[in-house]
């Protein structure tokens, strides 16, 4: 009985006396003491997990950040319970090294930060990291990152290149009606300035116009016409003119309707006199279907 009582004793003495020298550390970090916590706890044979990540505060405190990092990794197979104090940590870092200038390093922090919590909001990070993937050509990876990015306060010309990657990254997916979505955003909000950077008319008239492309090549007719006489209303870019009119006039050819499909094979031809905004193949191409209107009409 009396062997218990003293080992209870000494137990709870070792635990009081963990948390003590815990909690002295901690206001040691307080005290911005760090050469001395690095030297207490190194010095020490047993270390926790929060010992391993007092030690790592201590040396991100003296910017020695490979050092630090290596003890948040060992704090976290202790104890993975650490990992939001960790995600804190590391926020920490990558606000300072961008403010500082140090975006790259910043980076390399905020991708730690949604490897431990993919959900984590690195706010202005979602820009940054996602232009990092886009520049590199990871566009999976970039996507959702961009998208975070559009509910935050961005200045203008980031805002701006975030609607420019993802109108690419839906276009490289095929994805034509979402790219358009964003372009028709993007020339809402800016349509007030006068920058030519900031003009989506033209991502936004070549996304309609690819769309009727697509519906047209599937002949999915209403739709396709549709989309091509808006596009025709409000050309831009005005170099796929010709274009519109050629597949607004094909789509009238295959509905027998020769004189709509007329009207739209002239416009080709028109366009293609001022040998600005039209081309030889759609030219050619017009001057042919209004060969085979003639002899429709002739039988």
């Amino acid at each position: 009985m009396k062997l218990k009582i003293i080992l209870s004793v000494l137990v709870l003495t070792a635990l009081f006396g963990c948390t003590g020298k815990s909690g002295n550390i901690d206001r040691m970090l307080s005290e911005k003491k760090y050469y001395e916590v690095i030297s207490l706890l190194e010095g020490m044979n047993a270390k926790s997990a929060k010992n391993y990540l007092q030690l790592a505060e201590a040396y991100k405190e003296l910017r020695k950040l490979a050092i630090a990092d290596s003890y948040y990794v060992i704090a976290l197979e202790k104890n993975p319970a650490l990992r939001n104090e960790v995600i804190k940590s590391y926020s920490n870092i990558a606000s300072t090294d961008f403010m500082k200038g140090y975006t790259s390093n910043a980076i390399k922090y905020w991708q730690k930060i949604l490897e431990l919590n993919p959900s984590y909001d690195i706010n202005i990070g979602f820009f940054h990291l996602g232009k990092h993937y886009f520049d590199n050509r990871d566009y999976p990876s970039a996507k959702p990152l961009l998208i975070n990015a559009m509910s935050i306060s961005l200045p203008s010309h980031d805002k701006i290149q975030t609607y420019r990657m993802l109108i690419e990254i839906f276009r490289s997916e095929m994805k034509y009606d979402t790219a358009m979505i964003y372009a028709e955003r993007a020339s809402e909000e800016f349509s007030t300035n006068q920058d030519p950077e900031t003009d989506f008319k033209v991502a936004y008239g070549e996304m309609k116009f690819t769309i009727a492309r697509e519906k047209y090549l599937q002949k999915n007719y209403d739709e396709a016409l549709n989309l091509l006489l808006e596009f025709i209303d409000n050309p831009s870019p005005l170099s796929l003119l010709d274009d519109a009119h050629l597949y607004a006039g094909n789509i009238y050819f295959d509905l027998n309707n020769n004189e709509k499909a007329i009207y739209h094979y002239k416009k080709v031809i028109e366009l293609s006199d001022v040998k600005v905004y039209g081309s030889s193949d759609t030219y050619e191409e017009a001057n042919n279907k209004l060969k085979e209107i003639l002899k429709r009409t002739m039988k």
